[in-house]
């Protein structure tokens, strides 16, 4: 179903997932008309081809078509969104210090140019809480927090996060929310009808399987008219569809096959995928650890974590995670994210159960078990 390498061990469908052979078969079928007849594609019958596409994913997160655009990424909707922001010298945008680096970038490059400053709570990790979580993002609100940037699920610790007490947190003190959802959709429920937050980003390449370059950005009622795209084009000024459907010449093949994956994914299971996925992590959790001889903190607690674990490795220097993670691949070709984070080496794994298996992970901790020692001296 899948056109993975048989000889790696793939282990990091959470990075920038796989598409499966009938999804890649439907863009190539997008990419063949658009190539047959590009002026009438483009210009003609591209708007309804995507509001046809942004139906169907607007099903998905439980939103208003109306409110959603598709982006080629997640890190895309949040410089959009940032760069939307109306921000003051001395003014303050907060965030956890779990984020992804991209929004980190593009944080501090905003913040920047405004003489503003970007303020990072520091989430307890890897004894963690919800209570814990929603106290220390609390405690970091000053009256000059303009905007919270809070992810849906972490990037380096692979929590997910209890996002709707955060809004709760930022809406009693007035401040608007941008939620990162880069790995919300198909692994945890999405409603961006009740969820509370301003604006989302979210990917449909990870979770849902579809074509790299397929994301959504939801901008919540009354804040469209804020919101400017990141390349002006003709839609500028004209609103929130206008101004992202069209960003100059592109392939749209991503966008258009997105609605096929979703339908993929469902019959697949939809919801229940997303709980077998998440149960084989929680199952090879220990299975990996018993391997390598890991020494292991316990695991969050139910709800703060779906099909993506990160471990630490002690005693591997944050220097050499990098070169571990290259080891890994390399000489033993398993594809595993080795992550330099707070100064230590974490290791995080994903669990996509269509094409991975316990047995996986157990060679992952043998070959673990030989390789640590070498990068412990």
């Amino acid at each position: 179903m899948f056109l993975l390498d048989p000889d790696v061990t793939f282990l990091n469908h959470g990075s920038f997932g796989a598409t499966p052979a009938p999804v890649l078969v439907e863009q190539r079928r997008w990419r063949d008309a658009l190539e047959a007849e590009p002026v009438d594609f483009l210009a003609r019958q591209l708007p309804g081809l995507l509001a046809e596409a942004r139906s169907e994913a607007a099903l998905l997160v439980g939103a208003d078509p109306a409110d959603l655009v598709f982006t080629p990424n997640a890190t895309t909707g949040v410089n959009a969104v940032i760069g939307s922001i109306a921000l003051s010298r001395d003014d303050e945008i907060l965030t956890t210090d779990h984020r992804y680096d991209a929004v980190r970038n593009a944080l501090e490059r905003r913040a920047q140019r405004q003489g503003a400053r970007v303020v990072e709570a520091a989430l307890p990790y890897p004894t963690v809480s919800a209570d814990a979580v929603v106290a220390a993002v609390d405690a970091a609100f000053t009256p000059r927090t303009r905007l919270l940037v809070v992810d849906a699920i972490t990037s380096p610790t692979a929590l997910v996060l209890p996002v709707r007490r955060l809004i709760a947190a930022a809406r009693a003190r007035g401040v608007p929310v941008l939620v990162d959802g880069a790995h919300a959709p198909g692994h945890i429920p999405v409603d961006l009808s009740s969820l509370g937050a301003d604006w989302w980003v979210g990917n449909l390449h990870k979770w849902i399987c579809a074509p790299k370059g397929a994301a959504l950005l939801w901008v919540a009622p009354g804040r469209a008219s804020t919101m400017e795209a990141p390349i002006t084009s003709h839609g500028w000024g004209q609103g929130l569809h206008a101004e992202f459907d069209w960003p100059g010449t592109h392939d749209p093949s991503a966008r258009l096959a997105s609605a096929a994956a979703i339908r993929w994914w469902r019959a697949q299971g939809g919801a229940a995928l997303a709980d077998r996925n998440a149960s084989l992590a929680r199952a090879a959790r220990p299975v990996l650890a018993d391997a390598a001889g890991l020494d292991l903190p316990p695991a969050p607690p139910p709800g703060l974590q779906g099909a993506m674990h990160t471990l630490p490795l002690h005693d591997v220097p944050a220097e050499r995670a990098l070169e571990l993670w290259n080891v890994l691949f390399s000489e033993h070709r398993i594809e595993v994210p080795v992550l330099a984070w707070r100064g230590q080496t974490w290791l995080r794994y994903s669990a996509f159960a269509p094409y991975n298996d316990l047995g996986q992970y157990a060679h992952l901790g043998e070959v673990l078990r030989t390789l640590l020692p070498r990068f412990r001296s």
